[in-house]
C-alpha cells in the first residue's frame, strides 16, 4: 500500500526548481526533528536564500502538539556537546528541545535546553533565550527547576538545569485522564508556592501548563520552562505589540488580547486555575481543534463547570478552580499564595475564600458559556415583544394566524436548546450547527409566509442569519447559510408573487444575499 503520509509531488505538476524546493523542505524537516543542529545549520549556510522562509517553519513546527504517546524518542546513540554528551531527547517547547545530558567533568546528569533556531536565530530569540535563562538562575526553591550553566557552543545556545527523574504533569494527566481532588489540590498548591515565589522575584512566568511542570517519582512537583517569562526589573522588552505568545488553552484573556502590558501575577493565577481545571476535568477549560478557535473562547466564552464534566468534583474545589478563571483580573486570587492558602483550607475542610456567584453573574457567564442560544433566545424574545405589541394595540392580525405565529417561536426555541446540546456532543458538533442553520431560515420562511406582505424590512432577517453563521468562524457554515437562504428567499418569491413589485428586485435582493455571503465567508477565511 502506497504510503499517503508525504504529498505526491509529481513532475507535472511542478517545475524541477520547485521539486528541489520540496526536496530542500522535506531534508530539513528531518534535520529538525533529529536533532542534527551543525548539519541543519550547513543547509542553512548552503541555501542562505530559504533563511526567513525556514526559521518561519520551524516556528510554526514548534506550535504543533504531537501525541502525548509519540512524544518519547526512540534513544540514539549518545553525542559529544563541548563538555556534554547528550543522551536523549526528552521534551521539545516553542524555543528550545531539551535533552538528557552528562556533564563529563562534574559526572552528573543535567537537563540540557538547546535554542531550537541554532546559530541562525534572529537577535530577539536569543535574548529571549538568554533572559530565560538569567530569569531562573537566580531562583532557589525545591519547586523550581534550578539552573546551572548558560553558554554557547559552536553557534549553539544552550543552558544547563537540574534533571528530573519522572515524567510531565500533561503525561501524567494522558495516562490517568483526571486526579482525585485532594491529589489535585495538594500538587497544584505546592505549584501556586512556587509561583508566588517568581512573583516575589519580580517574574511572572506566563506559559503555565502541564507540560511545563515536572513530577518526579516521589510525586513532588518542579516549575520548568520560563521561556516567555516576563521579567519586571528587565529594561528589554522582547515582546513585539501583536505578537500572540504562549499556550492558548492555558492563557489568560489579556494574554490572549495581546495586552501584555497589564499582565502580572494574576495572569499566572488564572493559568493555575486552568491546570487545576485540567486535573480534575481531564480536559483544559477551552480546547477547539484550531488555536485561533480556542483564543476566540478564551477572550469570549465561559468554561463548563467542572461537576458538569466530572460529578465526582467537590463544590468547594470548583468555586476555587472557576474564581481563577475570572475573565476579569481583579476578579481573581490576587495572588498565588492566596490561591495556594484556600487549596489549603479546602485540604483541612475549612472554609474557603471563594464564593459563589451572584445571580447576575451567573446568566451573564452562562450567555458567555453559551453564545448561541443566547443570541438566538434573544432575538426570538425581541420578535414575541414585536408581534405580541402589534397584535394588541393594533387588532389586524386574526387570532389563528397569530396563534400558529406564536406557536411557531414556541418550536423555535425548543429547537434552539436541542440544536445547542448537540454542539456540546463532538460526534454531532458540526452537524448541530448545519441543522441548526437549516432550522432557522426554514423557520423563517415559514412565518414570512404566513404574512400578508413579505417583502421590506421583514426579509431582513436573511441577511441576519448569513451574518450570525459567522459567528461559528466556519466557511463552509457561511456558504451553507447563505445558499439556503437564497433558495428559501426564492421559494417565498415563487409561492407569494406581488404584482407590485418589479420582478427584478428579488433578483436584486438575491445578489446582495450572495455578495453579503461572499464578505462574511472572506473575513471568516481570513481569520
Amino acid at each position: 500500500m502506497p504510503d499517503n503520509s508525504s504529498t505526491d509531488i509529481s513532475s507535472s505538476s511542478f517545475s524541477d526548481e520547485e521539486q528541489q524546493h520540496f526536496e530542500l523542505l522535506d531534508k530539513y524537516m528531518e534535520l529538525l526533528h533529529s536533532g542534527n543542529y551543525q548539519s541543519r545549520s550547513l543547509l542553512l549556510e548552503e541555501h542562505p536564500e530559504f533563511l526567513e522562509f525556514l526559521t518561519c517553519l520551524e516556528s510554526l513546527d514548534s506550535l504543533a502538539i504531537a501525541p502525548i504517546e509519540n512524544r518519547k524518542k526512540e534513544k540514539t546513540p549518545p553525542r559529544e556537546f563541548g563538555k556534554y554528551e547528550l543522551l536523549e531527547e526528552i521534551g521539545r517547547g516553542g524555543m528550545g528541545v531539551v535533552h538528557k545530558a552528562k556533564q563529563k567533568d562534574l559526572n552528573r546528569t543535567v537537563a540540557l535546553k538547546l535554542i531550537l533556531s541554532s546559530q541562525f536565530a534572529s537577535d530577539e530569540i536569543v535574548n529571549r533565550f538568554y533572559e530565560e535563562a538569567r530569569a531562573a538562575g537566580r531562583l532557589h526553591h525545591p519547586h523550581i527547576v534550578g539552573i546551572h550553566e548558560v553558554d554557547e557552543f559552536q553557534g549553539q545556545h544552550y543552558f544547563a538545569m537540574d534533571y528530573i527523574e519522572g515524567e510531565s504533569l500533561a503525561e501524567i494527566i494522558a495516562n490517568n485522564n483526571t486526579l482525585d481532588a485532594e491529589s489535585a489540590a495538594e500538587c497544584l498548591g505546592k505549584v501556586a508556592h512556587a509561583v508566588h515565589y517568581l512573583h516575589e522575584n519580580g517574574i511572572v512566568h506566563r506559559d503555565l501548563k502541564p507540560g511545563n511542570i515536572l513530577i518526579d517519582d516521589a510525586g513532588n512537583p518542579y516549575v520548568t520552562d520560563f521561556g516567555l517569562a516576563k521579567v519586571f526589573d528587565s529594561d528589554n522588552d522582547n515582546t513585539k505589540t501583536g505578537t500572540i505568545i504562549g499556550t492558548p488553552s492555558y492563557m489568560p484573556p489579556e494574554q490572549a488580547a495581546c495586552r501584555y502590558d497589564v499582565i502580572g501575577p494574576q495572569s499566572d493565577v488564572y493559568s493555575l486555575g486552568a491546570i487545576l481545571y485540567v486535573l480534575i476535568t481531564g480536559r483544559p477549560p477551552f480546547r477547539e481543534e484550531k488555536p485561533l478557535d480556542t483564543l476566540v473562547q478564551v477572550l469570549e466564552s465561559e468554561p463548563s463547570m467542572p461537576g458538569r464534566l466530572n460529578a465526582t468534583v467537590p463544590r468547594d474545589l470548583e468555586l476555587i478552580c472557576m474564581k481563577c478563571l475570572e475573565k476579569d483580573q481583579k476578579n481573581r486570587y490576587a495572588s498565588a499564595k492566596d490561591l495556594a492558602a484556600d487549596l489549603e483550607r479546602f485540604q483541612r475542610r475549612e472554609a474557603i475564600e471563594a464564593r459563589p456567584s451572584k445571580l447576575w453573574q451567573k446568566i451573564r457567564r452562562w450567555g458567555r458559556r453559551e453564545p448561541a442560544l443566547t443570541s438566538h433566545l434573544g432575538a426570538l424574545l425581541t420578535a414575541v415583544f414585536i408581534v405580541q405589541g402589534y397584535y394588541f394595540t393594533t387588532h389586524r392580525q386574526e387570532e389563528t394566524t397569530h396563534i400558529k405565529v406564536m406557536g411557531i417561536f414556541g418550536v423555535w426555541t425548543v429547537l434552539s436548546f436541542l440544536f445547542q446540546r448537540m454542539l456540546h456532543r463532538p460526534k454531532w458538533e458540526m452537524w448541530g450547527r448545519f441543522l441548526w442553520s437549516a432550522c432557522d431560515t426554514v423557520l423563517l420562511t415559514i412565518l414570512l409566509g404566513m404574512v400578508a406582505n413579505s417583502t421590506g424590512l421583514l426579509l431582513i432577517g436573511y441577511p441576519l442569519l448569513i451574518v450570525a453563521s459567522g459567528m461559528f468562524f466556519r466557511v463552509r457554515l457561511v456558504w451553507f447559510t447563505t445558499l439556503i437562504s437564497v433558495v428559501a428567499y426564492a421559494a417565498l418569491t415563487v409561492s407569494q408573487p406581488r404584482s407590485n413589485i418589479p420582478p427584478h428586485h428579488p433578483i436584486i435582493f438575491g445578489a446582495v444575499l450572495l455578495i453579503l455571503g461572499f464578505m462574511v465567508a472572506f473575513q471568516v477565511y481570513r481569520v
